[in-house]
């Protein structure tokens, strides 16, 4: 059995552009004219509307980087690691730490291809990799606070993005726009929150991954 310790994932903007969808499609969704000050607020609810998505979804929707800390290369007779967030593009590299040094071990989809281990990264929901044919993962120190590192890339360029997800964080957008200025909430505003709110669940339904770490 897995013992994750954290999963550190790359901001959006740090290593992809600030608007993750194209802008064009955003404003005339939310019918906003390429005015500045309404571009900024535009902008910030999308970044809302994609945390929104990816945390409901227990998956990584814009392609980028995740570092996925362990603490300890699993035992059972499978050692089969299952990689969280959804589709994985690829594994850069899996470190770890025994008798005080950090070793690195690569695979297929290592910049430089290695055969440390084997990989699975078919479907959308998620990857896996075991060590190669005959081997098996190595032990590791238990006094450091970062036992075991994977480094891997999941996530959809945005182009590829399914479209009932781009649509869910559409209307996501829209809400976190149209809503801006919160104390003037209507009665009427939030019963269109709230079906709005459902519409986007029932989007993302099919892509929802189950916590499982």
């Amino acid at each position: 059995m897995l013992c994750p310790l954290r999963l550190d994932i790359d901001r959006l903007g740090d290593s992809s552009p600030s608007w993750p969808l194209d802008q064009t499609l955003v404003r005339k969704h939310c019918r906003v004219d390429a005015n500045a000050d309404d571009l900024d607020v535009l902008e910030k609810g999308l970044l809302a509307a994609i945390d929104w998505a990816e945390n409901a979804m227990h998956r990584t929707v814009f392609r980028r980087t995740h570092t996925w800390v362990l603490r300890e290369f699993p035992v059972d007779a499978f050692q089969m690691i299952r990689l969280p967030r959804g589709r994985t593009i690829s594994v850069a590299h899996v470190k770890y730490r025994v008798g005080g040094s950090e070793f690195t071990l690569t695979g297929p989809t290592s910049t430089v291809p290695g055969t440390d281990y084997q990989e699975d990264l078919r479907g959308d929901s998620g990857g896996v990799i075991m060590p190669a044919r005959g081997a098996s993962w190595p032990s590791t120190d238990r006094d450091v606070p970062a036992p075991v590192e994977i480094q891997f890339v999941a996530g959809w360029d945005a182009d590829e993005i399914p479209a009932d997800i781009v649509n869910a964080i559409l209307l996501g957008t829209s809400d976190a726009y149209d809503m801006r200025g919160s104390a003037d909430f209507s009665a009427h505003s939030l019963a269109d929150a709230g079906k709005s709110l459902h519409a986007r669940n029932a989007l993302i339904s099919f892509h929802v991954l189950s916590r499982w770490y």
